[in-house]
């Protein structure tokens, strides 16, 4: 495929439960933007309650937003990166200016939702403005795509203000619980966590890759003063109300169905409970811990729990999600060409 963008193709949401290929020609870049060839793409619960049709959206919907990939060209103006680097990206842009940007929020950016890209991740390139961009130090992997989930778990244990006494309960081994596991086991002031999960198998083998730090427990017995719910579920949320301590933190990041409703009150008004509701991830700096956390305490035994699949059976991947018993499915979108476009461009590099 050409760096020109004319033989790219990405796939779209065109209906509740249609996934559809499509062929796609980029325009040229504009300035203080970047050509990327994505090579890994992971699917967030986000992308299949879309695929579900449980949120409202006009259609067609581009999807996937946990990407890693290489770049390809560079408009003019872009100064940090080069072609050949390896980068990752966190979709939300930060305008620098607005009142949440000024206040260290920018992840809540007044424009932070305006979509300065021509498409998400399940495509073979996109283009994009560069300050989305983050550049990793290291050799192109799967665990890279996990960047922008890994940062917004930061957020949310950064909400809890977790000490050295506490033992956290987290709620769900899926997508976010199994981020959440990984950074729960690279974390000083944790000593030690629970994880609990309906699905047996997807708790077993989390529990091997976070002992003996972590523990799985089938029916936790104990109230914990700080319950993280990452299950994405009406179910999951209220057993992360029903295990908090009196006194104790909640944190949640279950984005649910529009149609879901969950008595929050009912389940935590004699507990004198703080609760929080993590969006995204904080500001930016968090998407760089991230990165580098992933760069720096990745290991052969968190590969375990990855299910890469080819970019061709994103369909089948969607319509097996809610039986699916994987911690975390990343799409293997063009690897091969994103180390090739890779390794191209940096004996380019070196040769000028």
């Amino acid at each position: 495929m050409s760096a020109d963008g004319r033989d790219a193709c990405h796939y779209a949401l065109l209906g509740p439960g249609r996934v559809g290929k499509l062929p796609r020609t980029l325009s040229a870049l504009p300035a203080g933007w970047a050509r990327v060839r994505i090579a890994y793409c992971g699917v967030c619960g986000s992308d299949v309650s879309r695929w579900a049709g449980q949120r409202a959206a006009a259609y067609p919907v581009s999807l996937g937003h946990e990407w890693v990939g290489v770049v390809e060209a560079i408009g003019s103006d872009v100064q940090a990166l080069a072609p050949g680097d390896v980068v990752t990206t966190d979709l939300n842009h930060r305008c620098g200016a607005c009142a949440m940007c000024t206040s260290e929020r920018s992840h809540l950016c007044r424009r932070g939702q305006e979509g300065r890209l021509s498409n998400r991740g399940f495509a073979t390139l996109v283009d994009l403005d560069a300050g989305y961009l983050q550049r990793c130090r290291t050799v192109l992997a799967p665990h890279l795509a996990l960047a922008e989930p890994v940062s917004c778990v930061l957020h949310a244990v950064d909400h809890c203000r977790l000490t050295a006494a506490d033992r956290p309960l987290v709620v769900g081994a899926g997508g976010l619980g199994f981020c959440t596991a990984f950074v729960l086991s690279h974390t000083a002031q944790v000593t030690g966590f629970d994880v609990v999960d309906r699905d047996a198998a997807r708790l077993t083998r989390l529990a091997r890759v976070v002992a003996p730090s972590g523990r799985a427990v089938t029916a936790p017995a104990d109230a914990y003063e700080v319950v993280l719910d990452m299950s994405g579920t009406v179910a999951g949320l209220q057993e992360a109300c029903d295990r908090l301590a009196p006194g104790g933190r909640l944190g949640t990041m279950s984005h649910l169905p529009d149609d879901a409703r969950v008595d929050l009150l009912d389940r935590l008004i004699h507990k004198d409970a703080t609760v929080t509701i993590s969006y995204l991830n904080g500001p930016s700096t968090t998407f760089t811990r991230a990165v580098r956390l992933l760069e720096q305490s990745w290991s052969s035994a968190w590969d375990t729990l990855l299910d890469v699949r080819p970019l061709d059976d994103l369909p089948a991947v969607f319509e097996g999600r809610s039986t699916s018993s994987a911690n975390k499915v990343v799409i293997d979108v063009d690897a091969a060409g994103a180390r090739s476009a890779a390794q191209r461009l940096q004996t380019l590099a070196q040769a000028v």
